[in-house]
C-alpha cells in the first residue's frame, strides 16, 4: 500500500525556503506572500502525486491558517489559490478523488470555499478592529488623540536604531492654563488642549512625534533637523499657539513656554535625560515670559 503523503523531499524544499527568508531577514511582506505561495504550490504537487480525498481536504487547512498573518489580502489569495485547486481536483483528478460524486456537485464546494474566506475575512476585520483601539488605549493620549509617553520613548528608541544626524526635544508648557479651567471650567480646558493638539499637529512632519506628556505640557520629537531650522520651527510654533482661538463663543489668547535640547550623539542620547534638559529649558524660558508678558491667558 503506498503512502498517502508526498516524497520527503518536498518537506525539505519548503523548510529550506522558510528558513532562508527567515534568516536574511527578507521584508515580512515579501515573506509572507512567498510562504503562502509556496504552501499552495506544495499543495500541487502533493494532489498529482498522490491523489488521495484526505490531502484535498488537507489543502483547505492551509486557507483558515493563512488567517495567522491577520491580513485581508493573503487570506483572499489563499482563497482563490484554494478555488483553483479545487476546480483542478475536481475536473482533472475526478476519478481519484471523487468517483462517486456527480460534476454538478462542483458548485457546494465553491460555496464551501466562499463561506470560509467571507467567515476568515470578517474575523480579520474584528480582531484588527480590536487591534485597533487597544493600540489606541495604549499609545495615544485619550482626549487629544496625539502619542503619549509610551509612544515616545518607542519612538525614540527606533530614532536611535536608524541613521539620522540628529534628535531634538521641543517641550511646551502652555501658561496660566488653570485660568481657564477655574474661569469655564474643565469642559473649556479640554476643548483648549484639543485645539492646543491640532495646531501642534499642523507644525510637524510625518517623521516627527507630537505627545502630550500629561496636563498642558506637549513634546515634538524631531530628526534631522540643525539648530537653525530647530529655532524657526520653535518660533513658528510660538506663533501658532498665540494666535487667538475662538471656543463657545469666547475668545481666548494663550501664551507657551517652550525649551528645547538638541544633539548630533544619537547614540550617546537619552530619553529622560533630554527631557530634563528641555524641561529646564522650558522654565528658563517661562521666567522670561511671565517676566516681559505679565501673564498668559487672556479672555474676553
Amino acid at each position: 500500500m503506498e503512502s498517502i503523503f508526498p516524497p520527503s523531499y518536498l518537506f525539505i524544499v519548503l523548510g529550506a525556503i522558510l528558513t532562508i527568508f527567515i534568516y536574511k531577514r527578507v521584508n515580512p511582506k515579501i515573506t509572507m506572500y512567498i510562504i503562502v505561495s509556496s504552501v499552495y504550490i506544495y499543495f500541487y504537487f502533493l494532489l498529482n502525486d498522490s491523489p488521495y480525498l484526505v490531502n484535498y481536504l488537507f489543502m483547505w487547512l492551509a486557507l483558515p491558517l493563512c488567517a495567522i498573518y491577520l491580513n485581508s489580502r493573503v487570506v483572499v489569495l489563499a482563497g482563490i489559490a484554494s478555488f483553483v485547486l479545487t476546480y483542478y481536483a475536481f475536473f482533472y483528478l475526478h476519478e481519484e478523488l471523487f468517483p462517486n460524486v456527480v460534476q454538478g456537485d462542483f458548485i457546494f464546494l465553491v460555496m464551501f470555499g466562499v463561506m470560509v474566506t467571507s467567515l476568515l475575512l470578517f474575523f480579520i476585520r474584528k480582531i484588527n478592529e480590536a487591534n485597533d483601539k487597544l493600540q489606541a488605549l495604549a499609545y495615544l493620549d485619550p482626549l487629544t488623540g496625539v502619542a503619549n509617553r509610551l509612544l515616545l520613548k518607542e519612538k525614540f528608541n527606533f530614532l536611535k536604531t536608524t541613521k539620522i544626524k540628529s534628535i531634538a526635544l521641543v517641550f511646551i508648557d502652555m501658561n496660566g492654563f488653570k485660568t481657564v479651567n477655574d474661569t469655564y471650567g474643565h469642559e473649556m480646558g479640554d476643548q483648549l488642549l484639543e485645539e492646543i493638539a491640532s495646531r501642534l499637529k499642523s507644525e510637524v512632519r510625518d517623521t516627527d512625534l507630537l505627545c502630550r506628556l500629561g496636563g498642558d505640557e506637549f513634546v515634538i520629537l524631531f530628526s534631522n533637523l540643525d539648530n537653525a531650522n530647530l529655532d524657526i520651527v520653535k518660533n513658528r510654533i510660538q506663533s501658532t499657539l498665540e494666535t487667538p482661538m475662538f471656543l463657545n463663543q469666547q475668545t481666548i489668547n494663550v501664551s507657551a513656554s517652550i525649551g528645547t535640547y538638541y544633539t548630533t550623539d544619537i547614540s550617546q542620547a537619552v530619553l529622560e535625560t533630554m527631557l530634563k534638559e528641555a524641561d529646564k529649558a522650558m522654565y528658563k524660558a517661562k521666567g522670561r515670559d511671565l517676566k516681559y508678558e505679565g501673564g498668559a491667558v487672556t479672555l474676553s
